[in-house]
């Protein structure tokens, strides 16, 4: 049965309106209306839609707003922001969830290249509307090991805390070697869990109206590094690793800020979001539709070529490898909790692409297959031996195409 050819494509339609002097001082109000789509194409189950549907609403001062003093030596003025946001999201034939989110935070510029992003308070709050009969099935199976990971996808979630954000960038500059890099520190109920006392573990968790807080600290790092080559060509390489860590009043990540990876800005070779934890083999699932794999650890690097043929036509060669990982095992997921033997369960892909560069947009398309596969046994995880580009069946298990707008990285 083919596994690979399930991918996700679509689109999204934005609507916004900007106004830069709202309250007469300077401020910069947005609101953004959207909504999107994203579909399956193929795949050896049923293909369950995602329709997304959405509002974003932000209002910026151009000054820190705060009972102290704030003094920066930067030539950048230093902001204020305050955002409102909600989704709806429809995961056809399964499940639909509201997403609530505020945030009030500062956003400052130590110059050109060093920027800080540092929400005081962010919340989020999902509160699922509907669950389909299928998915109810499986998620309340007394025989379905992955009964309890499709339970927390559709639980009510709270998230509070400070969220903060730093980058640095030169890749602006016309030099050799640029670099890319962004450090994100993600805390949830710190405070509260440790003032309440909360341990999930020992069943003493805590509630705010009704809904069970989650308490972490999750920690991400984006390098990037660019070789320019010459006028026409470069090599991007990038590197990310993830940690997240639940404790306190959660014994499991919330979903929405677990790791995932595959998919068309990640390892290309497979389907978005159905790779790992570790060497889990996701075909040993008996649903009958796809489940998302998330993880609390992640790894994940690639490297590309690209090459400028024409005006408006580039080209690249690419690999991508990486995987998330569970902290704990779960029975479900046999073979995803991090291990020593990690570097083993490192999925490998790699393959070609265009990028059509049309200055308002660039479309790309990338055709990749398989490198290394984590869920095969050990020692037979390479499948350089089974690539056959004449044979159809391979073909149609191990070719994907994603398509996609924007650079992958």
């Amino acid at each position: 049965e083919s596994f690979y050819d399930a991918s996700y494509v679509g689109g999204e339609v934005n609507f916004n309106w900007r106004h830069r002097n709202f309250l007469r001082g300077a401020e910069l109000f947005t609101a953004t209306l959207y909504t999107a789509i994203d579909f399956q194409l193929g795949g050896n189950k049923e293909s369950n839609n995602i329709y997304r549907v959405g509002s974003k609403f932000s209002l910026t001062w151009p000054r820190i707003i705060a009972p102290f003093k704030f003094e920066s030596s930067s030539a950048f003025v230093p902001r204020t922001r305050v955002e409102l946001g909600y989704e709806f999201q429809n995961r056809t034939q399964l499940y639909t969830l509201h997403n609530f989110n505020a945030s009030f935070g500062y956003l400052w510029k130590e110059n050109a290249l060093r920027e800080h992003d540092l929400k005081l308070l962010e919340v989020t709050y999902i509160s699922p509307e509907k669950i389909t009969d299928k998915y109810r099935a499986d998620m309340e199976d007394p025989n379905n090991p992955n009964a309890r990971a499709l339970q927390r996808v559709v639980e009510k979630q709270l998230i509070f805390g400070p969220v903060y954000n730093y980058t640095f960038t030169n890749t602006m500059l016309p030099k050799k070697h640029t670099f890319y890099y962004r450090g994100l520190l993600d805390l949830s109920a710190n405070l509260t869990g440790l003032i309440s006392g909360a341990n999930a573990e020992e069943g003493n968790q805590k509630s705010i109206l009704g809904v069970a807080y989650s308490q972490y600290v999750k920690t991400e790092h984006d390098f990037r590094y660019y070789l320019k080559l010459d006028e026409t060509s470069q090599i991007a390489t990038r590197f990310i690793g993830g940690v997240a860590y639940p404790y306190g009043n959660s014994v499991y990540m919330p979903f929405v800020k677990q790791f995932f990876v595959g998919g068309s800005n990640s390892i290309r070779a497979f389907r978005a979001r159905t790779l790992g934890p570790g060497s889990y083999d996701p075909r040993n699932s008996t649903s009958s539709f796809f489940h998302d794999q998330a993880g609390d650890i992640k790894l994940e690097a690639n490297v590309e070529y690209r090459k400028k043929l024409i005006s408006f036509l580039n080209v690249a060669a690419f690999v991508d490898a990486g995987n998330v990982w569970l902290f704990n095992e779960e029975e479900g997921r046999p073979g995803g909790k991090f291990s020593g033997d990690f570097l083993k369960e490192i999925a490998v892909g790699g393959g070609v692409g265009l990028r059509f560069d049309f200055n308002i947009l660039i479309l790309r398309l990338d055709l990749s297959i398989p490198f290394r596969i984590p869920y095969y046994p050990d020692g037979e995880r390479w499948s350089f031996n089974e690539i056959n580009f004449k044979d159809k069946q391979w073909r149609r298990d191990n070719l994907m195409l994603n398509i996609a707008i924007g650079y992958p990285f």
